[in-house]
């Protein structure tokens, strides 16, 4: 969609009139100031009667009906708009979007018929869905912050983990982030790797943001064995991310950064596993190389642009998948199953140890108590128990049922190994604090980063019954 003229523009068009007849009127012709001003004035209410004496004034008589019958549109239009977002805002389940044009429409195509397409004004809604740059998102959360107070706010932001704001109201959300977690759920490679003896070859072309999350969700969820061992051949500049995740030697499958282009490797990229196109920019020319240098019957595209990946020879050897698109859908923005799910996770365990009741109101309060980090172990948890469902369900074991011991001892370490992970993601390493606790939050050292064979019987139980209830609650 075009963008509108800007606002100087406007207001010239505007006054054009005025400004053509009085120039007719008064420099050409032989009126006064003030009469050629008030002659043109006349000129937009179809009063002016005379004969134009100039082409000045001609232009002026045709122009300003013109723009009176747009402004009495634009009006007619404002009134109708206002109505319709009153009686929709009435219904209680309003959504009022603000972001650029193309993104909107995104949502408009998918989305149901509560949205309302936020402009330059405020606009009074139920839930309000900020998608603009995440300066000009939080700038228009604290401008309006108290007309926000009900309203339950999703901005989009990229620099600050989802749940680390502490307004209850207010929620963020990261297109990388949510798509690689979908990302990883939906190919399920799980039966891949049941194929190759769970040692897998992945390799990514292109390491920016979404490279990053596809990673740090790939180490959480791709967890099939403890003896896996999955490579993740990285093509992108990695140094940034290799140097603030200080532990990513502490997690058994391997993280390969190539500072040589991908090219210099073409039986890597024949032979591997998996093949991602993850560079956003001169992507269609990337793909072009790819489809002529290898013979590969897969490639995943992350698309920057699926029009014209579309029109390639040779697309049907392409996965292509409209990731920002998918993201940025409605179901995912403001569906909360993840976040309901990791909640329940923490109040069972507050109602556990310390005896919390299992309250609607418990839930809110326990959850608000955590810290950042805290918040996203439990996120992590029930990130991953999709992924254990799913591999329950392949293997076709029922977990309606108490699980069979063997299977249960196998989960639990699978689950160990996933809790370590998200430690080793955060820079925790081993480590036996001074004052005798498990572990010590300034240092990020913790006593149970071993391996799960080393663990007591006791912490093993903890794992196991960290299955039990997930599986519980993921049945209610």
């Amino acid at each position: 969609m075009k963008d509108k003229p800007p606002k100087l523009c406007r207001i010239l068009i505007y006054f054009l009139p005025i400004l053509l007849g009085t120039w007719g009127l008064y420099v050409v012709g032989e009126e006064t100031f003030l009469n050629a001003v008030f002659n043109s004035i006349l000129m937009y209410f179809f009063a002016y009667n005379e004969t134009p004496v100039n082409i000045y004034v001609e232009l002026a008589r045709w122009i300003a009906p013109v723009i009176t019958a747009n402004g009495f549109l634009l009006v007619f239009y404002a009134i109708r708009d206002r109505i319709v977002h009153f009686l929709i805002f009435c219904t209680g389940k309003s959504i009022a979007v603000y972001g650029p044009e193309d993104e909107k429409n995104m949502f408009f195509e998918k989305s149901n018929k509560y949205m309302i397409s936020g402009k330059d004004d405020f606009i009074n809604a139920s839930k309000y869905i900020l998608l603009n740059s995440e300066s000009d998102n939080f700038r228009f959360y604290t401008t309006h912050k108290s007309r926000l107070n009900k309203a339950q706010v999703y901005l989009k932001c990229h620099s600050l983990p989802s749940d680390a704001v502490s307004d209850s109201n207010l929620h963020l959300f990261c297109p990388e982030e949510t798509f690689s977690r979908l990302f990883w759920k939906e190919e399920f490679i799980y039966p891949l790797a049941v194929t190759k003896d769970f040692q897998l070859n992945i390799v990514f072309l292109g390491f920016d943001k979404i490279g990053e999350e596809l990673l740090i969700f790939g180490l959480q969820n791709n967890i099939f064995s403890p003896e896996q061992k999955i490579t993740y051949h990285i093509f992108g500049d990695g140094s940034n991310f290799e140097a603030i995740h200080t532990e990513l030697h502490s997690i058994s499958d391997l993280i390969i950064f190539y500072e040589s282009p991908w090219y210099m490797y073409q039986e890597l990229l024949e032979t591997a596993d998996m093949v991602i196109v993850l560079n956003q920019e001169n992507q269609t020319e990337l793909l072009c190389e790819l489809l002529f240098t290898t013979h590969r019957d897969c490639i995943h595209v992350f698309a920057a642009n699926t029009e014209s990946i579309h029109l390639l020879s040779g697309k049907e050897r392409l996965r292509i998948f409209d990731w920002k698109s998918k993201a940025q859908s409605p179901k995912f923005i403001i569906g909360d199953t993840l976040f309901q799910l990791a909640k329940h996770i923490n109040l069972r365990y507050a109602h556990l140890y310390t005896g919390v009741p299992e309250t609607k109101e418990s839930l809110e309060a326990e959850w608000n108590k955590l810290d950042t980090f805290t918040r996203y172990s439990n996120i992590s948890s029930a990130d991953y128990h999709e992924m254990r469902l799913k591999i329950l369900e392949y293997t076709c074991v029922d977990y309606s049922t108490d699980l069979p011991k063997e299977v249960l001892e196998m989960h639990s370490e699978l689950e160990h190994i996933r809790w370590c992970r998200y430690h080793y993601l955060n820079n925790w390493k081993y480590g036996i604090p001074e004052n005798g606790k498990n572990k010590d939050k300034r240092l990020r050292i913790h006593k149970d980063l071993v391996s799960y064979e080393e663990l007591t019987d006791g912490e093993k139980e903890k794992d196991r019954e960290n299955i039990r209830l997930l599986l519980s609650l993921k049945s209610r």
